[in-house]
């Protein structure tokens, strides 16, 4: 060889290997195309991607765009495309007629996708109908903005449970709602560390860093899009049902996509957990209760479902309340235990503690009419203000009828438990779920969808099948309304809630025509 290389004699260059695809991987993007294509082909879904693209389109609007965006001098992107008008009243009104038409056309395809008589819910519209809104503002709430402030907070090696994005001025605390600029971070430590990886890709930009946390909402939806079907067939409900009424639900377009709220990741993590534990594999079960609390503490109430599907699983056990009571506790201190002993290796890997527990108390400062016991307490208040009684009277109210609304939550909560948990342990975690949410002092729309995704993987009857539909509506136009008064065009929202309304009775008469799909048949779930 030396001798050949001295002569100068040529030699022979190594043979390179092809570059092999992963055979699955081929086959699984064929199948994400045709899956794509067949998905496009619905005509319902190319009426609510145009909904989602009007949305975006009304989007650019003082009503979700950061505050100076139409200040001169404007945004350079705003410049350039000559879109400063659409600060101005004429621009208002046409973002505002936007939006409501997007939203009602996005409404209008979801009522009319209803998989009735064999119709079948595309499997990737959801896909379809997020990607126009991907790029849009954040939208129907400035959380987003919180998350990068946050994520900012963090990077620069600063306590977020500790200081507010008061403590990161500039573009990145100045977009931020002015109600939250103070307050530190009640979220858990895994989406602190999220909103920390995103920011550190757009460090220096405080908006992009913003849309960017809708990547794990999309993700999120994704899962969900996996888990909530295959959950439901698992207890006898249909899957395209759940994917219609769970996953392409407007509210989630709305929020979980439009907002980018870290309550997507939440919920999908709890779908994904149930699933497992509906499989019988109850420990990874509750370690993804565990993740899925470290994004939002609020799912740690899911372990009531995976307590009563152990109960299920299990054949020794003897008949009387005495041994259920104690086969639940036996149960709720082994999985409970493994949860608490995940959240508390995530909360060590991230670093940041456990500040979050005395803020917690922080969206609570928010008066929230939505609220039942807000309102009531309210409402008592502005009695007693009419009947000239002082302060230290009038006050007393709300947080009164907020301390007895808690309380009756938590002992509906324990009652679902005991009876619900061990004969359907996900219509259990719904219902304790959304009683939470409806007993607390604070709500915003989204919270509807902790546990109201989940009763799309529940037998329901027509009736509670048009409560469900009603209260999606309601929420949706509740909105569009509130996006409306931000834009100063608030007649346009009412006109757009009179149309959902009539789209929602029509829809009743279409569905009282129509036999319920009777894949909605049974409550237990398949052995």
């Amino acid at each position: 060889m030396l001798e050949q290389r001295v002569a100068g004699a040529a030699t022979t260059a190594p043979v390179r290997m092809p570059w092999v695809v992963d055979p699955r991987l081929v086959e699984f993007g064929d199948r994400f195309a045709a899956a794509l294509r067949r998905s496009w082909a619905d005509p319902m879904v190319r009426r609510g991607t145009l909904g989602t693209s009007l949305v975006a389109a009304g989007s650019i609007s003082p009503a979700f765009l950061p505050a100076d965006t139409f200040d001169l001098p404007a945004s350079p992107l705003i410049e350039r495309f000559g879109l400063e008008w659409l600060g101005t009243g004429a621009g208002r009104v046409l973002t505002t007629i936007l939006l409501a038409v997007g939203m009602a056309l996005l409404v209008d395809a979801w009522l009319r996708m209803r998989p009735v008589h064999g119709r079948k819910a595309p499997s990737l519209a959801w896909l379809l109908w997020s990607l126009p809104i991907m790029l849009a503002p954040p939208l129907f709430s400035r959380d987003a903005y919180s998350y990068a402030a946050q994520g900012k907070i963090v990077s620069r090696g600063m306590d977020p449970y500790a200081v507010g994005p008061f403590w990161v001025p500039g573009p990145f605390a100045d977009q931020v709602d002015p109600m939250w600029v103070d307050t530190p971070a009640p979220y858990g430590p895994l989406a602190l560390q999220v909103q920390h990886v995103i920011v550190g890709i757009f460090p220096d930009n405080a908006y992009v860093s913003a849309l960017a946390m809708r990547v794990p909402a999309l993700l999120a939806v994704g899962l969900l899009a996996y888990a909530l079907p295959r959950l439901a067939e698992r207890y006898g409900v249909s899957g395209r049902h759940a994917l219609w009424l769970g996953v392409l639900n407007p509210l989630v377009m709305m929020h979980f996509i439009g907002g980018g709220h870290g309550d997507a990741v939440m919920v999908a993590l709890v779908v994904f957990a149930l699933l497992l534990g509906s499989r019988g594999q109850f420990i990874l079960a509750a370690m993804t209760i565990a993740a899925a609390a470290a994004y939002k503490q609020t799912a740690v109430l899911a372990l009531i479902g995976i307590v009563g599907m152990a109960l299920q699983a299990q054949t020794d056990l003897e008949p009387g309340a005495p041994a259920r009571l104690k086969a639940m506790i036996r149960h709720g201190l082994v999985y409970g235990g493994v949860t608490a002993a995940t959240f508390t290796g995530i909360t060590a890997l991230s670093g940041l503690g456990w500040g979050w527990i005395p803020n917690l108390s922080v969206p609570v400062s928010l008066r929230s009419m939505l609220s039942p016991p807000t309102f009531v307490g309210s409402v008592i208040e502005w009695l007693l203000r009419l009947a000239g009684m002082p302060e230290s009277v009038t006050s007393a109210p709300v947080p009164i009828v907020q301390t007895i609304g808690l309380l009756a939550g938590l002992a509906a909560i324990a009652w679902i438990t005991w009876r619900v948990a061990p004969r359907n342990p996900v219509l259990a975690t719904a219902g304790a779920l959304l009683v939470l949410c409806a007993s607390g002092p604070v709500i915003h729309p989204w919270y509807l969808l902790w546990g109201g995704l989940l009763l799309a993987a529940v037998r329901l009857s027509a009736r509670h099948l048009r409560a469900v539909v009603f209260v999606t509506l309601f929420f949706v136009t509740y909105g569009v309304v509130d996006a409306t008064v931000s834009n100063g065009t608030w007649a346009l929202g009412v006109s757009a809630a009179l149309w959902m309304a009539a789209r929602l009775r029509a829809n009743r008469r279409r569905a009282h025509e129509q036999a319920d799909e009777p894949a909605l048949a049974a409550a237990l779930p398949r052995r």
